[in-house]
């Protein structure tokens, strides 16, 4: 029932309540949860006292979205929240997570403020010295500020809430956000108010790297009108980049883009300080977006170029010197994308009342004083990119990382003897030390432990004294790196070179170790090389450096990865509200897919095919521009390259959590968008066109709005149904239903609990009132997949139940399966013994024969 209740086809986006026009908003909502309480499995008193959180407009006419939270004895309780759209005054939609027979314990905490988060500080292991103090109490808001002190970078917000267990208790706590010194985590915990125990504990953090998120005037957030003067006319501001829809260097050159702004969403340009037409900063920073270097990885604003009073960012790139000897074009080219984001998605709904990234906001709508910080070549790592996303009113930081590669040539170069001095290729580990920036110079010596492979170190070293000082040389062999490079360590040695013991290139060394030195691998033939060397008697001596950045891709010039950066901000912001960050913690969430998607969207150019190859990063990791990327596949609508669908989300051995989650995500909705273009074609007007790519964009952020808290693959399904009974009136209800069922979210797909990754059931079949038309298609309704497949093969005849036979034949024509016993509305068949190849399906009804190929690998 639960199920039904969420499925917004089978709710056929009933108007759920006829309140008359007039009514204020709180009294809109109050009643149709009193009059409904049963639909959402409440009680009335669960709904006594509801309070709308924030809400953000619709696209759509006479439309808004209404963020509710439930009230105990005056405490907000945390997790229970609603996501309720009105139109016209009519209660239209709701996503309800409303917790239900509710029963409050005291609101009398037995534990203060001060001393809940003083627990919470030691349960996190956070060591400081400076004691915890409070510098504020706001009594309208009921919340303590804490001096952030050496414990965290912003100062600590306290507040009393209740929160609901997964056991379904009802605690009252202690609700407050830390962001941690370390640059990892930017916390959102909730503490028992008895005890100081950390009861729930999220991240704002979308990766694994974290920033600070402050502004030297962070104090306070208007969200008044503010008197400006009429904006400027256009500017000849200018900027040498990766233009949009060039997504990298893999893909294009770069060109000179004049006067970009967008005169809606930015009216007084991309470097307006405050409104007022000639005051502008003349650096990479502006009303949307402050862009600096933080190499350094203070999270303070580093080096931002400087365009003079002209406003000119047309800066070179000279590839002799690297990426960190280039900061002025690949800032230019981070400020470019971070603006472009802000005003594109500005058209589709992410704007100032919906919780945008302003300093000012020009419409009085929503919170300024949160414009984002993007922290280019951030110091804090390496091979990642990340943002953070604070509440409305609090400024989100990107942070764009070095890429470096993993065999690098000019690492290690052999100076004697002069018959095979040059660069070599090798790998860097794992573990132990980085290899320096001061080069490291000493004698080659062969490791030797007296027994079998004399040379693999997996015995006790004898010749240790030799290598003290010395650059060791070990072959791979039985037992782990770690504990060799700990062994050569233990000797005296400075650095280590491991030569591999199979053929191919180095590979990277891996495991546990608590070695401090450097230590990288060669190749076999490259080991054997340097073994015959040492062993006939010449002395070998070779130097270990680390070539700098002259090797590093720098993500800041991959427009795909700053577009997904940016998008971990849209999709937080808008999922439960601009106040609530902490909506996409769950399972299920599909944070990551909604960004692969949102910089797939924008980098599409004219003349591309739903079936092309489309990598996310490809730049990044020296792929070419068709290549994989870091996801488990490419995006295309073709089987053939792009074979996953919802079942692969219960797999947690090769899809991960929650990148692959949100890989499959992004996988139905590059689907659906090719499906809206075929109906409608492509525009290129990528703000205010009328395609099926700009549909697939205004039905998205409207989803997002619409959607709940905690969302999964149902949740997000049905939320774009709804978007398009909004926004279109239901014209593509059966093409959505279409694409989505294609991979599995038909309309019998059920998604368990979001809060699991490992409890949905997929399905491939239509609605009732999307078949009605469809019945001369016959056996296309039939779905075959995966395609390619490794081992099971099924065929879905839920849609079309009048298939008579099912065999599969070989290219020679021999039948190797056959079956006309057909009693299910599914049938799977076993292909793992096969042989790799191209076979035929062929399926029979009373009107014909369709055939279909698949490919077995």
């Amino acid at each position: 029932m639960q199920r039904i209740l969420q499925n917004a086809f089978k709710l056929s986006f009933l108007v759920l309540s006829t309140l008359s026009l007039g009514q204020s908003d709180p009294q809109t909502v109050k009643d149709h949860f009193k009059n409904e309480a049963a639909r959402y499995h409440l009680l009335t008193s669960d709904v006594e006292y509801l309070e709308i959180v924030s809400e953000a407009p619709s696209k759509a006419p006479g439309v808004k979205h209404l963020y509710v939270r439930q009230r105990i004895n005056g405490i907000p309780v945390s997790n229970g929240l609603a996501t309720v759209t009105i139109k016209n005054g009519k209660v239209v939609y709701v996503a309800s997570r409303l917790k239900s027979n509710l029963s409050a314990p005291s609101a009398q905490p037995a534990m203060s403020a001060k001393s809940a988060l003083e627990s919470v500080i030691a349960q996190l292991g956070i060591v400081h010295a400076d004691p915890v103090f409070e510098l504020s109490f706001d009594k309208n808001l009921q919340q303590y500020v804490f001096a952030k002190g050496d414990v965290s970078l912003e100062d600590i917000p306290v507040k009393l809430v209740y929160t609901v267990t997964k056991e379904n208790e009802m605690m009252l706590c202690w609700d407050l956000s830390i962001a941690s010194k370390d640059k990892q985590n930017w916390y959102s915990i909730r503490a028992s108010a008895n005890d100081g125990t950390i009861i729930e504990r999220s991240n704002w953090i979308s990766q694994c790297s974290f920033g600070e998120c402050t502004d030297e005037n962070h104090t306070h957030h208007s969200n008044a009108a503010v008197s400006l003067l009429p904006p400027p006319p256009p500017g000849a501001d200018q900027y040498l980049v990766y233009a949009l829809p060039v997504e990298s260097p893999n893909h294009g050159n770069r060109s000179l883009v004049i006067n970009p702004s967008d005169p809606v969403a930015s009216p007084f340009g991309w470097h307006d300080a405050n409104g007022i037409p000639g005051d502008e900063f003349t650096i990479t920073r502006g009303n949307n977006v402050y862009a600096s270097d933080d190499i350094n990885d203070d999270d303070e604003p580093g080096y931002a170029p400087n365009g003079t009073a002209a406003l000119n960012f047309s800066f070179p790139y000279d590839s002799a010197v690297g990426v960190q000897g280039n900061q002025d074009a690949v800032i230019t080219n981070l400020f470019y994308m971070n603006n472009m984001m802000h005003d594109i998605w500005h058209f589709y709904g992410f704007d100032e009342a919906s919780g945008n990234f302003q300093q000012q906001n020009y419409s009085g709508d929503g919170l300024g004083e949160d414009f984002v910080f993007a922290d280019a070549q951030d110091g804090s790592g390496t091979n990642n990119a990340n943002f953070g996303t604070p509440p409305d009113g609090g400024n989100p930081r990107m942070q764009m990382f070095l890429w470096s590669q993993n065999t690098i040539s000019d690492q290690l170069s052999v100076n004697s003897p002069s018959s095979i001095a040059g660069e070599y290729v090798s790998s860097t580990a794992g573990f132990g030390g980085a290899v320096p920036v001061i080069p490291i110079t000493e004698d080659v010596v062969l490791v030797n432990d007296g027994s079998g492979d004399a040379t693999d170190g997996c015995q006790t070293i004898v010749n240790a004294a030799a290598l003290s000082g010395k650059i060791a040389l070990i072959r791979r062999g039985t037992c782990t790196f770690g504990s060799k490079v700990e062994a050569c360590e233990a000797a005296g040695a400075v650095a280590v070179i491991v030569m591999n013991n199979t053929g191919g290139n180095p590979i990277s060394m891996s495991g546990p170790s608590s070695a401090t030195i450097p230590s990288v691998m060669v190749s076999q033939s490259t080991g054997n090389l340097f073994v015959n060397t040492i062993n006939g008697g010449a002395t070998l001596n070779a130097t270990l450096v680390n070539p700098g950045d002259l090797t590093a891709n720098d993500s800041d010039l991959d427009n795909m990865i700053i577009a997904h950066e940016y998008g971990h901000g849209i999709s937080t912001r808008l999922t439960g509200g601009a106040a609530n960050s902490d909506c996409l913690q769950n399972a299920e969430q599909m944070g990551e897919g909604w960004s692969d998607w949102f910089g797939l969207m924008i980098t599409m150019e004219p003349g591309d095919l739903g079936a092309d190859r489309r990598g996310v990063g490809t730049y990044v990791i020296n792929q070419s521009a068709t290549g994989t990327g870091i996801r488990p596949a490419a995006y295309s609508t073709s089987f053939s390259v792009n074979s996953y669908t919802y079942s692969a989300t219960n797999n947690s051995g090769s899809i991960s959590e929650p990148h692959g989650i949100g890989f499959v995500w992004a996988t139905m909705l590059w689907d659906l968008n090719w499906a809206l273009i075929d109906q409608y074609g492509f525009d290129p007007d990528i703000k205010t066109g009328t395609g099926g790519n700009n549909k697939a964009m205004s039905l998205v952020i409207e989803a997002l709005k619409l959607q709940p808290c905690s969302p999964g693959f149902v949740d997000g399904r049905d939320a774009i149904l709804a978007a398009d009974e909004l926004l279109y009136d239901g014209a593509n209800k059966c093409l959505i239903w279409k694409a989505f069922a294609k991979r599995g979210l038909g309309y019998s797909a059920d998604q368990g609990s979001s809060e699991s990754r490992s409890d949905q059931t997929a399905a491939f079949d239509l609605p009732a009132a999307c078949l009605l038309g469809l019945a001369e298609k016959g056996l296309e309704l039939v779905t075959i997949y995966p395609n390619p497949t490794k081992d099971l093969l099924h065929i879905d005849m839920t849609n079309y139940k009048q298939v008579q036979s099912v065999r599969i034949i070989d290219l020679q024509g021999k039948v190797l399966f056959e079956t006309t016993d057909i009693r299910e509305a599914s049938l799977t068949v076993d292909l793992s013994a096969w042989k790799s190849g191209i076979y035929m399906v062929q399926l029979t009804d009373v009107n014909g024969a369709r055939s279909v190929e698949i490919v077995k690998h």
